[in-house]
Protein backbone atom coordinates (compact mmCIF):
# COMPACT_ATOMS: atom_id res chain seq x y z
CA UNK A 1 0.00 0.00 0.00
CA UNK A 2 2.56 2.37 0.70
CA UNK A 3 4.51 1.68 -2.41
CA UNK A 4 1.28 2.30 -4.33
CA UNK A 5 1.05 5.71 -2.67
CA UNK A 6 4.86 6.81 -3.44
CA UNK A 7 4.08 5.71 -7.15
CA UNK A 8 0.77 8.06 -7.29
CA UNK A 9 2.12 10.85 -5.84
CA UNK A 10 5.34 11.01 -7.64
CA UNK A 11 2.78 10.50 -11.08
CA UNK A 12 0.97 13.58 -9.76
CA UNK A 13 4.09 15.64 -9.02
CA UNK A 14 5.60 14.50 -13.08
CA UNK A 15 3.42 17.45 -14.66
CA UNK A 16 4.17 20.18 -12.17
CA UNK A 17 7.80 19.67 -12.96
CA UNK A 18 7.74 19.32 -16.32
CA UNK A 19 5.21 22.74 -16.80
CA UNK A 20 8.33 24.37 -14.83
CA UNK A 21 11.05 22.85 -16.92
CA UNK A 22 10.17 23.23 -20.37
CA UNK A 23 13.61 23.99 -22.43
CA UNK A 24 13.27 26.79 -24.71
CA UNK A 25 17.24 26.24 -26.10
CA UNK A 26 20.63 25.52 -25.39
CA UNK A 27 23.93 27.54 -24.91
CA UNK A 28 27.51 26.90 -25.26
CA UNK A 29 30.55 28.57 -24.08
CA UNK A 30 34.02 28.06 -24.86
CA UNK A 31 34.95 28.73 -21.31
CA UNK A 32 33.25 29.18 -17.97
CA UNK A 33 29.43 30.65 -18.01
CA UNK A 34 27.20 30.78 -14.88
CA UNK A 35 23.43 30.17 -15.71
CA UNK A 36 21.28 31.03 -12.78
CA UNK A 37 24.43 31.85 -10.24
CA UNK A 38 25.94 28.02 -11.16
CA UNK A 39 29.02 27.57 -13.14
CA UNK A 40 28.40 25.56 -16.54
CA UNK A 41 31.82 24.73 -18.51
CA UNK A 42 30.78 23.39 -22.01
CA UNK A 43 26.77 22.96 -22.60
CA UNK A 44 23.50 24.30 -20.55
CA UNK A 45 20.03 23.64 -21.42
CA UNK A 46 18.01 27.07 -21.31
CA UNK A 47 14.58 27.43 -19.24
CA UNK A 48 12.16 30.46 -19.55
CA UNK A 49 13.67 32.84 -16.87
CA UNK A 50 17.41 31.62 -17.31
CA UNK A 51 19.88 34.27 -16.28
CA UNK A 52 22.72 33.26 -18.37
CA UNK A 53 26.17 35.52 -17.43
CA UNK A 54 29.79 35.33 -19.21
CA UNK A 55 32.86 35.64 -18.06
CA UNK A 56 36.17 35.66 -20.24
CA UNK A 57 34.29 33.21 -22.55
CA UNK A 58 31.42 34.85 -25.30
CA UNK A 59 28.50 32.50 -24.65
CA UNK A 60 25.88 31.24 -27.80
CA UNK A 61 22.41 30.92 -27.27
CA UNK A 62 19.80 28.84 -29.53
CA UNK A 63 16.95 29.13 -29.33
CA UNK A 64 13.57 27.76 -30.51
CA UNK A 65 12.37 29.26 -33.81
CA UNK A 66 15.95 29.98 -35.15
CA UNK A 67 16.66 32.84 -32.88
CA UNK A 68 20.48 32.64 -32.26
CA UNK A 69 22.39 34.94 -29.43
CA UNK A 70 25.94 35.44 -29.00
CA UNK A 71 26.84 37.36 -25.68
CA UNK A 72 30.20 39.06 -25.49
CA UNK A 73 32.58 38.25 -22.61
CA UNK A 74 31.34 39.93 -19.36
CA UNK A 75 28.15 40.09 -20.16
CA UNK A 76 24.49 38.98 -18.28
CA UNK A 77 21.15 38.58 -19.46
CA UNK A 78 17.23 36.82 -18.31
CA UNK A 79 16.24 35.06 -20.95
CA UNK A 80 12.69 34.51 -22.02
CA UNK A 81 11.04 32.44 -24.56
CA UNK A 82 9.78 35.62 -26.67
CA UNK A 83 13.14 38.16 -25.31
CA UNK A 84 16.69 38.95 -23.34
CA UNK A 85 16.84 41.51 -20.98
CA UNK A 86 20.36 42.51 -21.54
CA UNK A 87 21.55 43.82 -18.05
CA UNK A 88 24.97 44.18 -18.63
CA UNK A 89 27.37 43.92 -21.58
CA UNK A 90 26.79 43.43 -25.11
CA UNK A 91 24.58 40.95 -27.29
CA UNK A 92 24.44 39.85 -30.90
CA UNK A 93 21.08 38.77 -31.87
CA UNK A 94 20.29 37.09 -35.03
CA UNK A 95 16.52 35.87 -35.70
CA UNK A 96 13.72 35.61 -38.01
CA UNK A 97 10.70 36.19 -35.66
CA UNK A 98 9.49 38.37 -33.51
CA UNK A 99 11.86 37.77 -30.71
CA UNK A 100 13.08 41.01 -29.27
CA UNK A 101 16.04 42.61 -27.06
CA UNK A 102 15.70 44.72 -24.60
CA UNK A 103 17.73 47.30 -22.64
CA UNK A 104 17.22 50.15 -20.00
CA UNK A 105 13.25 49.91 -21.35
CA UNK A 106 14.41 50.17 -25.16
CA UNK A 107 13.05 47.32 -27.20
CA UNK A 108 14.88 45.87 -30.09
CA UNK A 109 13.17 43.94 -32.89
CA UNK A 110 13.97 42.61 -36.04
CA UNK A 111 11.93 43.68 -39.06
CA UNK A 112 12.56 41.31 -41.69
CA UNK A 113 14.52 37.63 -42.02
CA UNK A 114 17.71 37.04 -41.91
CA UNK A 115 17.67 40.35 -39.87
CA UNK A 116 21.48 40.15 -37.29
CA UNK A 117 22.41 43.44 -35.18
CA UNK A 118 24.34 44.05 -32.16
CA UNK A 119 22.88 45.70 -28.68
CA UNK A 120 25.56 47.20 -26.32
CA UNK A 121 24.90 48.92 -23.17
CA UNK A 122 27.51 51.57 -22.34
CA UNK A 123 28.52 54.07 -20.31
CA UNK A 124 26.46 56.55 -18.89
CA UNK A 125 23.31 54.76 -19.23
CA UNK A 126 23.78 54.95 -22.87
CA UNK A 127 22.44 51.99 -25.62
CA UNK A 128 23.85 51.35 -28.64
CA UNK A 129 21.93 49.37 -31.42
CA UNK A 130 23.92 48.41 -34.53
CA UNK A 131 22.35 46.57 -38.00
CA UNK A 132 24.65 44.30 -39.56
CA UNK A 133 22.08 42.13 -41.84
CA UNK A 134 18.39 43.65 -42.05
CA UNK A 135 16.81 46.28 -40.44
CA UNK A 136 15.63 46.55 -36.79
CA UNK A 137 12.87 48.89 -35.10
CA UNK A 138 13.93 50.48 -31.64
CA UNK A 139 10.46 51.34 -29.61
CA UNK A 140 9.72 52.21 -26.11
CA UNK A 141 7.71 50.33 -23.62
CA UNK A 142 4.43 51.69 -25.21
CA UNK A 143 5.48 50.87 -28.26
CA UNK A 144 6.57 54.09 -30.10
CA UNK A 145 8.92 53.67 -32.73
CA UNK A 146 12.07 55.55 -31.79
CA UNK A 147 14.42 54.34 -34.60
CA UNK A 148 14.76 52.10 -38.32
CA UNK A 149 18.00 50.69 -37.94
CA UNK A 150 19.12 50.23 -41.16
CA UNK A 151 22.72 47.73 -42.30
CA UNK A 152 26.15 49.37 -41.59
CA UNK A 153 24.17 52.20 -39.09
CA UNK A 154 24.45 52.27 -35.60
CA UNK A 155 21.84 54.70 -33.29
CA UNK A 156 22.61 55.59 -29.58
CA UNK A 157 20.27 56.28 -27.31
CA UNK A 158 21.43 58.22 -24.31
CA UNK A 159 19.43 58.09 -21.15
CA UNK A 160 19.82 60.95 -18.71
CA UNK A 161 20.34 60.25 -15.27
CA UNK A 162 16.91 59.96 -13.58
CA UNK A 163 15.36 60.46 -16.95
CA UNK A 164 11.87 57.38 -17.78
CA UNK A 165 12.80 55.52 -21.36
CA UNK A 166 10.19 57.52 -22.66
CA UNK A 167 11.90 59.07 -26.02
CA UNK A 168 10.07 60.61 -28.66
CA UNK A 169 12.76 61.18 -31.10
CA UNK A 170 11.72 59.77 -34.74
CA UNK A 171 14.35 58.97 -37.37
CA UNK A 172 13.73 56.95 -40.41
CA UNK A 173 13.54 56.75 -44.06
CA UNK A 174 10.40 56.03 -46.64
CA UNK A 175 8.77 57.78 -49.13
CA UNK A 176 6.21 61.03 -49.03
CA UNK A 177 2.49 60.47 -50.16
CA UNK A 178 0.02 63.28 -50.23
CA UNK A 179 -3.60 62.03 -49.21
CA UNK A 180 -6.57 63.78 -48.22
CA UNK A 181 -5.37 67.17 -47.50
CA UNK A 182 -2.42 65.24 -45.10
CA UNK A 183 1.21 64.76 -46.24
CA UNK A 184 2.31 60.57 -45.11
CA UNK A 185 5.91 59.48 -44.51
CA UNK A 186 5.76 55.20 -45.36
CA UNK A 187 8.51 53.08 -43.94
CA UNK A 188 9.12 49.08 -43.65
CA UNK A 189 7.45 49.74 -40.10
CA UNK A 190 4.74 51.44 -40.83
CA UNK A 191 2.88 54.87 -41.85
CA UNK A 192 3.15 58.55 -40.36
CA UNK A 193 1.63 61.44 -40.32
CA UNK A 194 4.06 64.28 -41.28
CA UNK A 195 3.35 67.93 -39.57
CA UNK A 196 5.61 70.97 -39.39
CA UNK A 197 6.52 73.99 -41.03
CA UNK A 198 8.80 71.72 -43.96
CA UNK A 199 7.43 72.08 -47.61
CA UNK A 200 6.59 68.61 -47.51
CA UNK A 201 4.75 69.70 -51.33
CA UNK A 202 8.25 68.84 -53.20
CA UNK A 203 8.94 65.93 -51.59
CA UNK A 204 5.88 63.90 -52.82
CA UNK A 205 6.57 60.50 -54.59
CA UNK A 206 10.60 60.68 -53.14
CA UNK A 207 12.18 59.31 -50.98
CA UNK A 208 13.71 60.91 -47.79
CA UNK A 209 15.60 60.37 -44.56
CA UNK A 210 13.29 62.95 -41.88
CA UNK A 211 14.47 63.19 -38.14
CA UNK A 212 12.03 64.55 -35.77
CA UNK A 213 9.34 64.18 -32.87
CA UNK A 214 7.24 61.52 -32.83
CA UNK A 215 3.46 62.19 -30.99
CA UNK A 216 0.34 59.98 -30.28
CA UNK A 217 0.55 56.24 -29.47
CA UNK A 218 0.47 52.48 -31.28
CA UNK A 219 -2.44 51.57 -30.93
CA UNK A 220 -3.79 49.01 -33.42
CA UNK A 221 -5.25 51.04 -36.83
CA UNK A 222 -4.07 54.80 -35.15
CA UNK A 223 -1.41 56.42 -37.17
CA UNK A 224 1.45 58.47 -34.85
CA UNK A 225 2.37 62.04 -36.37
CA UNK A 226 5.75 63.24 -36.61
CA UNK A 227 6.39 66.78 -35.97
CA UNK A 228 9.66 67.12 -38.68
CA UNK A 229 12.99 69.07 -37.87
CA UNK A 230 14.50 68.34 -40.84
CA UNK A 231 14.35 66.13 -44.04
CA UNK A 232 16.50 65.34 -47.22
CA UNK A 233 16.11 63.45 -50.09
CA UNK A 234 17.99 60.16 -49.74
CA UNK A 235 21.05 59.75 -51.75
CA UNK A 236 20.78 63.07 -52.96
CA UNK A 237 23.63 65.99 -52.00
CA UNK A 238 24.05 67.73 -49.09
CA UNK A 239 22.88 67.29 -45.98
CA UNK A 240 20.63 64.53 -45.19
CA UNK A 241 18.70 64.10 -41.60
CA UNK A 242 20.89 61.40 -40.60
CA UNK A 243 24.23 63.07 -41.66
CA UNK A 244 22.94 66.03 -39.48
CA UNK A 245 22.81 63.16 -37.11
CA UNK A 246 25.74 62.50 -37.51
CA UNK A 247 27.37 65.58 -37.11
CA UNK A 248 25.46 66.90 -34.19
CA UNK A 249 26.04 63.75 -31.98
CA UNK A 250 24.05 62.75 -29.28
CA UNK A 251 20.78 64.61 -29.37
CA UNK A 252 19.03 65.23 -26.14
CA UNK A 253 14.99 65.90 -26.27
CA UNK A 254 13.74 68.56 -23.85
CA UNK A 255 11.59 66.66 -20.95
CA UNK A 256 11.89 63.51 -22.58
CA UNK A 257 15.35 62.03 -20.82
CA UNK A 258 16.80 60.24 -23.84
CA UNK A 259 18.64 61.71 -26.55
CA UNK A 260 19.66 59.67 -29.89
CA UNK A 261 22.16 59.64 -32.23
CA UNK A 262 23.00 58.79 -35.58
CA UNK A 263 26.58 57.66 -36.87
CA UNK A 264 27.96 55.15 -39.49
CA UNK A 265 29.91 52.19 -38.20
CA UNK A 266 32.25 49.51 -39.61
CA UNK A 267 30.43 46.29 -39.72
CA UNK A 268 33.12 43.95 -38.76
CA UNK A 269 33.88 46.19 -35.74
CA UNK A 270 30.52 45.90 -34.21
CA UNK A 271 29.99 42.08 -34.28
CA UNK A 272 29.91 40.87 -30.59
CA UNK A 273 31.38 37.27 -31.97
CA UNK A 274 35.61 36.82 -31.36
Amino acid sequence: MKKLQAVIMLLCMIPYAAAGTVSIGTASARGDMHIDSYMVKGNATLFDGSVVETGQATADLRLDKGTEITMSTGSRGTLYRDRLVLQRGESELAANSSFQLEANGLRVTPNEPNSRGVVSLKAKNTVEVAALNGSFGVTNDQGILLASVRPGRTVSFAIQAGGAPTPNLFSGEGMVSFENGHYYLTTLEGKYELIGNKNFKGYVGTKVSIAGTIHGSAAAGAISAVSVSSIGIVGATGISAATAAIIAGTVVAGGTGVGVGVYEANQSSTSASP
